[in-house]
Protein backbone atom coordinates (compact mmCIF):
# COMPACT_ATOMS: atom_id res chain seq x y z
CA UNK A 1 0.00 0.00 0.00
CA UNK A 2 1.19 3.87 -0.85
CA UNK A 3 -0.82 6.04 0.94
CA UNK A 4 -1.45 7.73 -2.12
CA UNK A 5 -3.19 11.00 -1.18
CA UNK A 6 -5.77 12.85 -3.03
CA UNK A 7 -3.19 15.24 -5.19
CA UNK A 8 -0.73 12.12 -5.73
CA UNK A 9 -3.66 9.86 -7.15
CA UNK A 10 -4.84 12.87 -9.51
CA UNK A 11 -1.27 14.10 -10.98
CA UNK A 12 -0.52 10.21 -11.68
CA UNK A 13 -3.87 9.73 -13.33
CA UNK A 14 -3.83 13.10 -15.36
CA UNK A 15 -0.55 12.01 -16.61
CA UNK A 16 -1.82 8.19 -17.51
CA UNK A 17 -5.53 8.68 -18.80
CA UNK A 18 -7.15 10.96 -21.82
CA UNK A 19 -8.68 13.23 -18.50
CA UNK A 20 -9.63 12.46 -14.66
CA UNK A 21 -12.82 11.61 -14.30
CA UNK A 22 -14.30 12.00 -10.17
CA UNK A 23 -14.78 8.32 -9.52
CA UNK A 24 -10.98 7.75 -11.15
CA UNK A 25 -9.48 9.25 -8.35
CA UNK A 26 -11.49 7.48 -5.61
CA UNK A 27 -11.00 3.97 -7.26
CA UNK A 28 -7.00 4.99 -7.58
CA UNK A 29 -7.14 5.73 -3.62
CA UNK A 30 -9.60 2.73 -2.86
CA UNK A 31 -6.99 1.12 -4.66
CA UNK A 32 -3.82 2.64 -3.23
CA UNK A 33 -1.41 1.59 -5.71
CA UNK A 34 -0.31 2.98 -8.57
CA UNK A 35 1.87 -0.41 -9.71
CA UNK A 36 -1.85 -2.20 -9.05
CA UNK A 37 -3.45 0.30 -11.56
CA UNK A 38 -0.97 0.19 -14.08
CA UNK A 39 -1.17 -3.77 -14.35
CA UNK A 40 -5.11 -3.77 -14.53
CA UNK A 41 -4.59 -1.11 -17.28
CA UNK A 42 -2.33 -3.37 -19.47
CA UNK A 43 -5.16 -5.96 -19.74
CA UNK A 44 -8.00 -4.36 -19.40
CA UNK A 45 -10.60 -5.00 -22.53
CA UNK A 46 -10.46 -2.14 -25.24
CA UNK A 47 -12.80 -0.46 -27.25
CA UNK A 48 -12.59 -0.78 -31.13
CA UNK A 49 -12.53 1.89 -33.41
CA UNK A 50 -13.45 0.36 -36.60
CA UNK A 51 -16.14 -0.70 -34.54
CA UNK A 52 -17.34 2.35 -33.05
CA UNK A 53 -16.68 3.80 -37.05
CA UNK A 54 -19.84 1.25 -37.79
CA UNK A 55 -21.68 2.44 -35.01
CA UNK A 56 -21.43 5.87 -35.56
CA UNK A 57 -22.34 5.53 -39.33
CA UNK A 58 -25.48 3.05 -37.86
CA UNK A 59 -26.52 6.09 -35.74
CA UNK A 60 -26.56 8.11 -38.40
CA UNK A 61 -28.29 6.30 -40.77
CA UNK A 62 -25.52 6.86 -43.50
CA UNK A 63 -24.72 4.32 -45.36
CA UNK A 64 -21.10 5.31 -46.13
CA UNK A 65 -17.87 6.02 -43.59
CA UNK A 66 -16.38 9.32 -43.31
CA UNK A 67 -13.40 10.43 -41.71
CA UNK A 68 -15.56 12.59 -39.78
CA UNK A 69 -17.22 9.43 -38.25
CA UNK A 70 -13.85 8.14 -37.46
CA UNK A 71 -13.21 10.96 -35.38
CA UNK A 72 -15.94 10.94 -34.01
CA UNK A 73 -15.83 7.44 -32.78
CA UNK A 74 -12.25 8.42 -31.23
CA UNK A 75 -13.67 10.96 -29.15
CA UNK A 76 -16.90 8.15 -28.31
CA UNK A 77 -13.49 5.98 -26.73
CA UNK A 78 -11.94 9.06 -25.08
CA UNK A 79 -14.72 10.32 -23.28
CA UNK A 80 -16.64 7.08 -21.97
CA UNK A 81 -14.31 4.07 -22.98
CA UNK A 82 -12.77 2.05 -20.43
CA UNK A 83 -8.55 1.03 -20.94
CA UNK A 84 -7.35 4.84 -20.94
CA UNK A 85 -3.68 3.96 -20.64
CA UNK A 86 -3.85 2.07 -23.83
CA UNK A 87 -5.95 4.47 -25.51
CA UNK A 88 -3.39 7.12 -24.27
CA UNK A 89 -0.37 5.13 -25.25
CA UNK A 90 -1.86 4.80 -28.88
CA UNK A 91 -2.33 8.32 -28.87
CA UNK A 92 1.00 8.63 -28.27
CA UNK A 93 2.55 6.01 -30.29
CA UNK A 94 0.16 7.52 -33.46
CA UNK A 95 2.47 11.15 -32.93
CA UNK A 96 5.25 8.78 -33.90
CA UNK A 97 4.78 6.40 -36.29
CA UNK A 98 2.61 8.90 -38.27
CA UNK A 99 0.22 8.44 -40.93
CA UNK A 100 -2.48 11.03 -41.90
CA UNK A 101 -5.88 11.24 -43.47
CA UNK A 102 -5.43 14.89 -45.19
CA UNK A 103 -2.99 12.49 -47.39
CA UNK A 104 -4.75 12.10 -50.71
CA UNK A 105 -4.79 8.77 -51.02
CA UNK A 106 -5.96 7.61 -47.36
CA UNK A 107 -8.68 10.16 -47.16
CA UNK A 108 -11.47 8.30 -48.96
CA UNK A 109 -10.47 5.28 -46.60
CA UNK A 110 -11.75 6.53 -42.86
CA UNK A 111 -12.24 2.22 -42.05
CA UNK A 112 -8.58 1.62 -43.14
CA UNK A 113 -7.43 4.99 -41.13
CA UNK A 114 -9.03 3.56 -38.34
CA UNK A 115 -7.97 0.11 -38.77
CA UNK A 116 -4.76 1.50 -38.46
CA UNK A 117 -5.65 3.16 -35.46
CA UNK A 118 -6.60 -0.16 -33.96
CA UNK A 119 -3.31 -1.66 -34.74
CA UNK A 120 -1.61 0.87 -32.86
CA UNK A 121 -4.24 0.07 -29.76
CA UNK A 122 -4.05 -3.61 -29.97
CA UNK A 123 0.11 -3.72 -29.81
CA UNK A 124 0.65 -0.75 -27.84
CA UNK A 125 1.53 -3.14 -24.65
CA UNK A 126 3.66 -5.26 -27.48
CA UNK A 127 7.20 -5.11 -27.84
CA UNK A 128 8.11 -2.12 -30.50
CA UNK A 129 9.87 -5.10 -32.93
CA UNK A 130 6.15 -6.37 -33.00
CA UNK A 131 4.54 -3.00 -33.31
CA UNK A 132 6.73 -2.29 -36.47
CA UNK A 133 6.26 -5.16 -37.92
CA UNK A 134 2.59 -4.63 -38.23
CA UNK A 135 2.96 -1.14 -39.07
CA UNK A 136 5.08 -1.54 -41.71
CA UNK A 137 2.74 -4.29 -43.17
CA UNK A 138 -0.08 -1.90 -43.24
CA UNK A 139 -1.43 -0.91 -46.27
CA UNK A 140 -2.38 2.47 -44.66
CA UNK A 141 1.30 3.15 -43.77
CA UNK A 142 2.39 1.27 -47.42
CA UNK A 143 0.55 4.39 -49.41
CA UNK A 144 0.85 6.73 -47.13
CA UNK A 145 5.02 6.08 -47.25
CA UNK A 146 4.64 5.15 -50.80
CA UNK A 147 6.23 1.69 -49.92
CA UNK A 148 3.19 -0.24 -51.32
CA UNK A 149 4.54 -1.91 -54.70
CA UNK A 150 8.04 -1.15 -54.31
CA UNK A 151 10.00 -2.92 -57.03
CA UNK A 152 13.70 -3.86 -57.68
CA UNK A 153 16.38 -2.10 -59.45
CA UNK A 154 15.87 -5.06 -61.73
CA UNK A 155 12.19 -4.43 -62.61
CA UNK A 156 12.74 -0.56 -63.26
CA UNK A 157 15.91 0.04 -64.11
CA UNK A 158 15.99 2.73 -61.37
CA UNK A 159 16.40 2.25 -57.20
CA UNK A 160 13.51 1.47 -55.24
CA UNK A 161 11.62 4.32 -53.49
CA UNK A 162 13.64 5.41 -50.55
CA UNK A 163 10.01 6.95 -48.31
CA UNK A 164 9.80 4.42 -46.18
CA UNK A 165 13.45 3.50 -45.29
CA UNK A 166 14.30 6.92 -44.28
CA UNK A 167 11.06 7.79 -42.32
CA UNK A 168 11.49 3.94 -40.58
CA UNK A 169 15.24 5.48 -39.01
CA UNK A 170 15.07 9.02 -38.66
CA UNK A 171 11.30 8.86 -37.25
CA UNK A 172 10.67 5.26 -36.07
CA UNK A 173 13.80 3.76 -34.76
CA UNK A 174 17.18 5.54 -34.29
CA UNK A 175 16.65 9.34 -34.99
CA UNK A 176 19.64 11.59 -36.96
CA UNK A 177 21.96 11.66 -34.23
CA UNK A 178 23.84 9.15 -32.19
CA UNK A 179 22.63 9.55 -28.88
CA UNK A 180 24.37 8.13 -25.33
CA UNK A 181 21.69 6.06 -23.55
CA UNK A 182 20.53 8.99 -21.30
CA UNK A 183 19.08 10.88 -25.12
CA UNK A 184 22.24 13.20 -25.37
CA UNK A 185 24.00 13.74 -28.34
CA UNK A 186 26.85 11.75 -28.67
CA UNK A 187 29.73 14.27 -30.09
CA UNK A 188 32.79 13.65 -32.45
CA UNK A 189 36.70 14.73 -31.58
CA UNK A 190 35.58 18.46 -33.27
CA UNK A 191 32.20 18.48 -30.51
CA UNK A 192 29.54 18.20 -33.81
CA UNK A 193 27.16 15.39 -33.73
CA UNK A 194 27.57 11.88 -35.66
CA UNK A 195 24.76 10.89 -37.87
CA UNK A 196 23.22 7.50 -37.32
CA UNK A 197 22.72 6.46 -41.12
CA UNK A 198 23.97 7.98 -44.80
CA UNK A 199 22.55 7.73 -48.25
CA UNK A 200 24.34 4.65 -48.53
CA UNK A 201 22.38 3.19 -45.87
CA UNK A 202 18.77 4.45 -46.92
CA UNK A 203 20.03 2.90 -50.29
CA UNK A 204 19.96 -0.63 -48.93
CA UNK A 205 16.89 0.04 -46.75
CA UNK A 206 14.92 0.73 -49.53
CA UNK A 207 15.56 -2.29 -51.30
CA UNK A 208 14.32 -3.80 -47.99
CA UNK A 209 11.14 -2.65 -48.58
CA UNK A 210 10.89 -4.28 -51.90
CA UNK A 211 7.57 -7.14 -53.00
CA UNK A 212 5.09 -5.98 -50.76
CA UNK A 213 1.79 -5.41 -52.09
CA UNK A 214 -1.95 -4.87 -51.10
CA UNK A 215 -4.12 -8.42 -50.28
CA UNK A 216 -7.10 -8.85 -52.94
CA UNK A 217 -6.87 -4.83 -52.67
CA UNK A 218 -7.57 -3.99 -49.21
CA UNK A 219 -7.25 -1.48 -47.00
CA UNK A 220 -7.70 -3.54 -43.99
CA UNK A 221 -5.69 -6.52 -44.62
CA UNK A 222 -2.04 -6.76 -44.01
CA UNK A 223 0.46 -6.29 -47.14
CA UNK A 224 1.68 -9.53 -48.40
CA UNK A 225 5.01 -10.63 -49.92
CA UNK A 226 5.94 -11.29 -53.84
CA UNK A 227 9.47 -12.68 -53.44
CA UNK A 228 9.66 -12.96 -57.01
CA UNK A 229 9.73 -8.84 -56.67
CA UNK A 230 11.99 -8.89 -53.76
CA UNK A 231 15.35 -7.51 -53.52
CA UNK A 232 17.28 -10.67 -52.27
CA UNK A 233 20.68 -9.54 -52.96
CA UNK A 234 23.37 -9.46 -50.00
CA UNK A 235 22.98 -5.81 -48.22
CA UNK A 236 24.59 -3.69 -45.42
CA UNK A 237 22.09 -1.86 -42.93
CA UNK A 238 24.01 0.13 -40.41
CA UNK A 239 26.93 -1.48 -40.62
CA UNK A 240 25.46 -4.82 -40.18
CA UNK A 241 25.72 -7.33 -42.96
CA UNK A 242 21.92 -8.98 -44.05
CA UNK A 243 22.90 -12.51 -46.10
CA UNK A 244 21.41 -12.97 -50.09
CA UNK A 245 18.68 -15.09 -50.35
CA UNK A 246 16.29 -14.07 -47.85
CA UNK A 247 12.83 -13.92 -48.38
CA UNK A 248 11.19 -10.52 -48.12
CA UNK A 249 9.30 -11.52 -44.62
CA UNK A 250 12.83 -13.19 -43.80
CA UNK A 251 14.74 -9.78 -44.29
CA UNK A 252 11.54 -8.05 -42.53
CA UNK A 253 12.59 -9.41 -39.66
CA UNK A 254 16.12 -9.05 -39.85
CA UNK A 255 16.15 -5.46 -40.35
CA UNK A 256 13.35 -5.02 -37.79
CA UNK A 257 15.82 -7.01 -35.38
CA UNK A 258 18.64 -4.58 -36.55
CA UNK A 259 16.65 -1.12 -36.60
CA UNK A 260 14.91 -2.08 -32.44
CA UNK A 261 18.17 -3.29 -30.68
CA UNK A 262 20.45 -0.20 -32.30
CA UNK A 263 21.69 1.58 -29.13
CA UNK A 264 20.03 4.87 -30.24
CA UNK A 265 16.17 3.16 -30.14
CA UNK A 266 16.12 2.56 -26.43
CA UNK A 267 16.68 6.31 -25.49
CA UNK A 268 15.13 8.43 -28.93
CA UNK A 269 11.72 6.53 -27.94
CA UNK A 270 11.95 6.56 -24.27
CA UNK A 271 12.77 10.11 -24.53
CA UNK A 272 9.58 10.43 -26.58
CA UNK A 273 7.17 8.79 -25.16
CA UNK A 274 8.43 10.52 -21.49
CA UNK A 275 7.69 13.76 -23.28
CA UNK A 276 4.06 12.96 -24.47
CA UNK A 277 3.61 11.31 -21.03
CA UNK A 278 5.49 13.35 -17.96
CA UNK A 279 7.92 16.51 -18.86
CA UNK A 280 8.79 18.06 -22.45
CA UNK A 281 12.25 18.25 -20.66
CA UNK A 282 12.98 15.00 -19.48
CA UNK A 283 16.21 14.88 -17.01
CA UNK A 284 18.86 12.43 -18.77
CA UNK A 285 19.13 10.35 -15.78
CA UNK A 286 15.33 9.48 -16.33
CA UNK A 287 15.43 9.30 -19.99
CA UNK A 288 18.76 6.41 -19.25
CA UNK A 289 16.58 4.73 -16.59
CA UNK A 290 13.77 4.02 -18.94
CA UNK A 291 15.81 3.09 -21.40
CA UNK A 292 17.95 0.34 -19.69
CA UNK A 293 14.20 -0.89 -19.15
CA UNK A 294 13.54 -0.76 -23.24
CA UNK A 295 17.13 -2.58 -23.82
CA UNK A 296 16.17 -5.37 -20.64
CA UNK A 297 12.75 -6.20 -22.06
CA UNK A 298 13.65 -6.08 -25.91
CA UNK A 299 11.73 -3.12 -25.87
CA UNK A 300 8.62 -4.24 -24.59
CA UNK A 301 6.05 -1.01 -24.33
CA UNK A 302 4.10 -2.12 -21.29
CA UNK A 303 6.68 -2.19 -19.40
CA UNK A 304 8.21 0.64 -20.99
CA UNK A 305 5.54 2.93 -19.60
CA UNK A 306 5.02 1.34 -16.64
CA UNK A 307 8.50 2.15 -15.96
CA UNK A 308 7.89 6.04 -17.58
CA UNK A 309 4.99 6.39 -14.98
CA UNK A 310 6.73 5.07 -11.89
CA UNK A 311 9.64 6.69 -12.20
CA UNK A 312 10.91 9.14 -9.12
CA UNK A 313 10.57 11.76 -11.51
CA UNK A 314 6.82 11.90 -11.98
CA UNK A 315 6.42 12.10 -7.78
CA UNK A 316 8.77 15.96 -8.04
CA UNK A 317 6.65 19.22 -7.57
CA UNK A 318 7.53 22.73 -8.81
CA UNK A 319 10.95 21.62 -11.42
CA UNK A 320 10.79 22.55 -15.34
CA UNK A 321 12.04 18.51 -15.81
CA UNK A 322 8.65 17.45 -14.23
CA UNK A 323 6.11 19.73 -16.56
CA UNK A 324 4.60 19.98 -19.74
CA UNK A 325 2.13 22.25 -21.76
CA UNK A 326 -1.30 20.33 -22.01
CA UNK A 327 -1.88 19.20 -26.13
CA UNK A 328 -4.78 21.15 -26.65
CA UNK A 329 -7.03 18.20 -27.68
CA UNK A 330 -6.13 16.17 -24.36
CA UNK A 331 -6.95 19.35 -22.73
CA UNK A 332 -10.40 19.21 -24.02
CA UNK A 333 -10.62 15.26 -23.48
CA UNK A 334 -9.64 15.80 -19.73
CA UNK A 335 -12.45 18.84 -19.70
CA UNK A 336 -14.98 16.79 -21.13
CA UNK A 337 -14.53 14.01 -18.61
CA UNK A 338 -14.22 16.15 -15.80
CA UNK A 339 -17.78 17.28 -16.89
CA UNK A 340 -19.01 14.04 -17.48
CA UNK A 341 -20.10 15.56 -21.21
CA UNK A 342 -23.01 13.20 -22.82
CA UNK A 343 -24.44 14.44 -25.76
CA UNK A 344 -27.97 15.74 -25.67
CA UNK A 345 -31.44 14.11 -25.99
CA UNK A 346 -30.18 10.94 -25.61
CA UNK A 347 -28.17 10.62 -28.13
CA UNK A 348 -24.85 7.96 -28.13
CA UNK A 349 -22.13 9.37 -30.20
CA UNK A 350 -20.24 12.85 -30.78
CA UNK A 351 -20.61 14.55 -34.02
CA UNK A 352 -18.16 16.94 -35.59
CA UNK A 353 -16.58 16.33 -32.25
CA UNK A 354 -16.16 19.54 -30.70
CA UNK A 355 -15.36 21.13 -34.34
CA UNK A 356 -12.11 19.32 -34.14
CA UNK A 357 -10.23 20.35 -37.67
CA UNK A 358 -11.07 24.06 -36.39
CA UNK A 359 -10.39 24.09 -32.95
CA UNK A 360 -7.39 22.36 -32.04
CA UNK A 361 -4.19 22.17 -34.23
CA UNK A 362 -4.65 18.37 -34.17
CA UNK A 363 -6.64 15.55 -34.44
CA UNK A 364 -5.95 12.01 -33.84
CA UNK A 365 -4.03 10.80 -37.60
CA UNK A 366 -4.50 14.29 -38.77
CA UNK A 367 -0.86 15.57 -38.46
CA UNK A 368 0.15 18.13 -41.42
CA UNK A 369 3.55 15.89 -42.56
CA UNK A 370 4.73 12.48 -41.25
CA UNK A 371 6.99 15.13 -39.01
CA UNK A 372 3.72 14.98 -36.67
CA UNK A 373 2.29 18.04 -34.84
CA UNK A 374 5.45 19.40 -33.20
CA UNK A 375 9.04 18.61 -33.46
CA UNK A 376 10.20 17.53 -29.81
CA UNK A 377 12.74 19.43 -29.42
CA UNK A 378 10.65 22.84 -30.34
CA UNK A 379 11.98 25.66 -28.53
CA UNK A 380 9.52 29.11 -28.53
CA UNK A 381 11.73 31.88 -28.70
CA UNK A 382 11.76 33.95 -25.46
CA UNK A 383 12.40 32.56 -21.51
CA UNK A 384 11.82 28.84 -22.47
CA UNK A 385 14.72 29.21 -25.26
CA UNK A 386 16.98 31.26 -23.25
CA UNK A 387 17.50 28.40 -20.79
CA UNK A 388 17.44 25.40 -23.60
CA UNK A 389 14.21 24.16 -22.66
CA UNK A 390 11.62 22.47 -25.24
CA UNK A 391 7.81 22.99 -25.13
CA UNK A 392 6.82 21.21 -28.41
CA UNK A 393 3.10 21.68 -27.90
CA UNK A 394 3.58 25.44 -28.72
CA UNK A 395 4.45 24.66 -31.91
CA UNK A 396 0.54 24.53 -32.52
CA UNK A 397 -0.94 26.65 -30.08
CA UNK A 398 -0.94 30.32 -30.89
CA UNK A 399 -3.60 33.31 -30.22
CA UNK A 400 -5.98 31.97 -33.14
CA UNK A 401 -6.17 28.66 -31.85
CA UNK A 402 -6.20 30.05 -28.09
CA UNK A 403 -9.39 32.15 -29.10
CA UNK A 404 -10.83 29.36 -30.81
CA UNK A 405 -10.78 26.66 -27.93
CA UNK A 406 -12.32 29.69 -25.47
CA UNK A 407 -14.67 30.45 -27.28
CA UNK A 408 -15.65 26.63 -27.39
CA UNK A 409 -15.04 26.22 -23.99
CA UNK A 410 -17.03 28.48 -22.98
CA UNK A 411 -20.34 27.55 -25.40
CA UNK A 412 -19.80 24.26 -23.59
CA UNK A 413 -19.74 25.36 -19.93
CA UNK A 414 -22.66 28.16 -20.55
CA UNK A 415 -24.94 28.04 -23.22
CA UNK A 416 -24.84 23.68 -22.74
CA UNK A 417 -24.28 23.80 -19.21
CA UNK A 418 -26.65 25.57 -16.19
CA UNK A 419 -27.99 27.21 -18.76
CA UNK A 420 -29.27 24.57 -21.26
CA UNK A 421 -29.58 24.91 -24.70
CA UNK A 422 -32.17 23.06 -27.50
CA UNK A 423 -31.02 19.70 -25.85
CA UNK A 424 -29.30 18.72 -29.70
CA UNK A 425 -28.23 14.96 -30.09
CA UNK A 426 -25.61 16.47 -32.03
CA UNK A 427 -24.54 18.80 -29.22
CA UNK A 428 -22.60 17.74 -25.89
CA UNK A 429 -23.68 19.05 -22.58
CA UNK A 430 -21.36 18.87 -19.31
CA UNK A 431 -23.08 17.35 -16.37
CA UNK A 432 -23.00 20.57 -14.11
CA UNK A 433 -25.47 19.81 -11.42
CA UNK A 434 -23.01 18.58 -9.05
CA UNK A 435 -21.50 22.14 -9.17
CA UNK A 436 -25.21 23.98 -9.38
CA UNK A 437 -26.29 22.00 -6.29
CA UNK A 438 -23.77 23.37 -3.91
CA UNK A 439 -23.23 26.91 -5.85
CA UNK A 440 -24.27 28.83 -2.65
CA UNK A 441 -21.38 27.47 -0.69
CA UNK A 442 -18.32 28.67 -1.91
CA UNK A 443 -15.69 26.98 0.00
CA UNK A 444 -17.61 23.47 -1.15
CA UNK A 445 -17.95 25.07 -4.98
CA UNK A 446 -14.21 25.62 -5.51
CA UNK A 447 -13.03 22.12 -3.37
CA UNK A 448 -15.00 20.82 -6.11
CA UNK A 449 -13.50 22.50 -8.99
CA UNK A 450 -10.11 21.89 -7.46
CA UNK A 451 -10.41 18.53 -7.24
CA UNK A 452 -11.47 18.47 -11.03
CA UNK A 453 -8.73 20.46 -12.45
CA UNK A 454 -5.87 21.54 -9.74
CA UNK A 455 -5.08 17.77 -8.09
CA UNK A 456 -7.44 18.88 -5.14
CA UNK A 457 -5.29 22.27 -4.22
CA UNK A 458 -6.32 25.82 -4.84
CA UNK A 459 -3.63 27.75 -6.92
CA UNK A 460 -3.20 31.19 -5.12
CA UNK A 461 -2.90 33.23 -7.73
CA UNK A 462 -6.46 31.89 -8.96
CA UNK A 463 -8.10 31.66 -5.93
CA UNK A 464 -9.12 35.90 -5.54
CA UNK A 465 -10.30 35.89 -9.19
CA UNK A 466 -12.69 32.54 -8.45
CA UNK A 467 -13.95 34.03 -5.51
CA UNK A 468 -14.68 37.28 -7.04
CA UNK A 469 -16.92 35.28 -9.72
CA UNK A 470 -18.65 34.07 -7.38
CA UNK A 471 -19.52 37.28 -5.21
CA UNK A 472 -20.53 39.30 -7.93
CA UNK A 473 -23.48 36.48 -8.45
CA UNK A 474 -26.54 37.86 -5.77
CA UNK A 475 -27.90 34.87 -3.26
CA UNK A 476 -30.32 33.93 -5.47
CA UNK A 477 -28.14 33.60 -8.74
CA UNK A 478 -24.86 31.87 -7.28
CA UNK A 479 -25.79 28.57 -9.97
CA UNK A 480 -24.43 31.31 -12.54
CA UNK A 481 -21.48 31.54 -11.36
CA UNK A 482 -20.32 27.85 -11.87
CA UNK A 483 -19.71 28.38 -15.52
CA UNK A 484 -17.28 31.13 -15.76
CA UNK A 485 -15.16 29.65 -12.67
CA UNK A 486 -15.12 26.20 -14.37
CA UNK A 487 -14.10 28.36 -17.44
CA UNK A 488 -11.73 30.12 -15.74
CA UNK A 489 -10.87 27.20 -13.90
CA UNK A 490 -9.79 25.39 -17.35
CA UNK A 491 -8.45 28.61 -19.06
CA UNK A 492 -6.07 29.42 -16.55
CA UNK A 493 -2.09 28.66 -17.08
CA UNK A 494 -2.37 26.44 -13.68
CA UNK A 495 -4.60 23.81 -15.65
CA UNK A 496 -3.27 24.01 -18.85
CA UNK A 497 0.47 23.44 -17.47
CA UNK A 498 0.51 19.59 -16.21
CA UNK A 499 3.39 19.83 -13.41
Amino acid sequence: MENLTYKQASRFLDLATMGVRPQDVDDLLSLDSKQAWLEQQLTAPFAVHTDRVAYQKSQRGETESTQEMRVGAWFDIAFWSGAQLRQRMAFALSQIVVVNDRDAQLAPYPEGVANYYDLLTKYAFSDYKTLLYHVTRSPIMGHFLTMVGNLPKSETGVNPDQNYAREVMQLFTIGLEELNLDGTKKLDTDGLPIATYDDTDIENMARVFTGWFMSNGSMLEPMVADDTYHDQNAKTILGQSVPAGLSAEQELDTVLDILVNHPNTAPFISKFLIQRFVTSNPLPEYVQRVANVFIQTRGNLGEVITAILLDPQVDVENSVHRAKLREPILAMTHLCRALDCKPGNNGLITYDALLYRDTFNQYPLGAPSVFNFYSPDHQPPGALAEQGLASPELEIIDWNQVIKMSNLTWKLVQDNGYKTGSNSKQELYPQVSDFTNIAGDYNALVTLICNRFFHGELPTDIAPRLEALWSAKNSNNKPYAVAPMIYLAFVSPNFMVQE
